[in-house]
């Protein structure tokens, strides 16, 4: 048996997707630099968002939350950048260490724009669903993964996305330019 206090200590809020931000585990290239990035609300519509409570959880919940919100709304969102300034106590082979925000704040490197859209109809569906894959070796040399964790999990990545792809039935492609992503 588990403790009830060890099973909410696991348990994450159901808060809204949207509104949350993200972060990279490991540490990526940046440029002459090592990084951790992350992705934060910027418009105050996905700022709004930011731990609202999703109550009545269902299979297809985070699914129909965001497709709500993007049906009826665009929104920004931005990359930050957290430099590597010792690393000592910002290693790059442990991710599992936190680097302090006083040590190296985040800092603002770009603004990402999504305009209002369907996210989930039909040919997207089947585009995400059987031809894109995540890979965050997919990238230029300036970016790459860095620190053991990433070295185990590109093999990992490539597998299932060889996998995926034979089982599917479909070649392995990466979109060039917003346009080979279909309406």
């Amino acid at each position: 048996n588990v403790p009830s206090a060890t099973l909410e200590g696991l348990a994450r809020d159901n808060n809204h997707p949207l509104g949350e931000t993200y972060h990279t585990q490991a540490a990526v290239r940046f440029g002459d630099h090592v990084a951790k990035l992350s992705l934060a609300p910027k418009s105050q519509s996905v700022r709004d968002l930011t731990g609202r409570d999703l109550e009545d959880v269902q299979y297809s919940t985070m699914r129909d939350v965001i497709g709500d919100f993007f049906r009826a709304n665009g929104t920004e969102y931005e990359l930050r950048a957290q430099l590597c300034t010792d690393l000592e106590t910002m290693p790059v082979e442990d991710a599992a260490v936190l680097w302090e925000e006083e040590k190296s704040p985040h800092r603002a490197i770009a603004t990402l724009r999504f305009d209002s859209q369907d996210p989930y109809s039909p040919p997207r569906q089947v585009f995400g669903d059987d031809v894109l894959s995540f890979n965050p070796w997919n990238g230029v040399e300036a970016h790459r993964p860095l620190g053991g964790i990433m070295r185990i999990r590109r093999a990992a990545y490539e597998r299932s996305s060889t996998y995926r792809h034979a089982q599917n039935d479909r070649p392995r492609t990466e979109p060039q330019a917003l346009s080979d992503i279909p309406d």
